[in-house]
């Protein structure tokens, strides 16, 4: 008797807690996560109405691509990248998205936050040597963190990501030089390898978390997201030497091209990407189910 008394109430706490985690759990999900930009291609795409919508001082390349229906719904960017073209002025696109000239914007620099966009090589794709994908920058003009031009701590920051030969999947890093020794000081940019390569005619969700940590500290977080797994999770990074804008994360450069700056860089057929669904978080949104 005192057994199945002893098993009753034993269930009963068991039963209870259930509840209550669901119910926390819950609560948890319902918890709003502040959108800071969202980007879906429509209609107004390469107009003044979104350039002034979507924070974007300069475009390159605007004008040779074209939207296309995405299914389940909506519209993708089809990016071009002509055969033989090598570096943003034959290839792809680019145009940064600042954060503080967003409309309704007031805080405009962010210690944390998580870009997701979708990506999807057309058949065909020739991948070649590689080429660069969009990522989350700092502020300021951190795009001219680029091309060879490295960050000294005081000036900003970018981490794109880039395809690889056969369409390896990396971290394109131009951060300023750690006090661990891992990053910076490259004469390029760095790879930080995500382990994954990308399939033609596939729609993958790329994802990338930034905590940019305390100025001229190697306590800086990047994690990376693939079609919803984990693929990267450092925690060693450094992205300023001081408290200003630059080491903050000021917005997400978007900026796709064969290249490499040497012809043995583009590609030698007509090659497309599409890209859509911009989405920067302050938290990382739930993986999306469709």
């Amino acid at each position: 008797m005192k057994r199945t008394i002893k098993i009753a109430i034993a269930f009963t706490v068991f039963a209870a807690l259930t509840i209550l985690n669901k119910n926390s759990y819950a609560q948890t999900e319902q918890v709003p996560i502040k959108i800071i930009f969202e980007g879906r291609f429509d209609t107004t795409y390469n107009s003044t109405e979104w350039i002034e919508n979507w924070g974007i001082p300069w475009t390159a390349r605007t004008d040779k691509n074209n939207l296309e229906n995405s299914q389940p719904s909506g519209k993708a960017l089809r990016v071009a990248y002509p055969k033989g073209g090598v570096g943003p002025g034959e290839t792809g696109s680019q145009f940064p998205i600042v954060f503080k000239d967003l409309p309704n914007n007031t805080e405009g620099f962010y210690k944390e936050a998580c870009l997701r966009y979708f990506v999807k090589f057309e058949e065909g794709f020739d991948f070649r040597l590689g080429g660069k994908l969009p990522g989350l920058m700092g502020g300021g003009d951190s795009w001219v963190r680029s091309g060879g031009n490295q960050p000294n701590g005081l000036n900003g920051w970018t981490l794109r990501f880039m395809w690889r030969e056969g369409g390896k999947i990396v971290v394109y890093a131009y951060v300023p030089p750690s006090k661990n020794g891992k990053y910076g000081s490259e004469t390029w940019g760095q790879d930080i390898d995500c382990d994954f390569t990308a399939l033609p005619s596939i729609w993958h969700s790329i994802e990338q978390y930034i905590n940019v940590g305390d100025p001229n500290t190697d306590n800086g977080k990047l994690k990376v997201w693939i079609d919803g797994e984990l693929h990267l999770d450092l925690n060693d990074l450094c992205f300023g030497y001081s408290e200003n804008s630059f080491g903050l994360i000021g917005g997400v450069y978007f900026s796709t091209f064969h290249g490499g700056n040497t012809a043995e860089w583009g590609p030698l057929t007509d090659s497309y990407a599409q890209f859509k669904d911009f989405v920067v978080t302050k938290k990382r949104l739930a993986y999306p189910t469709e």
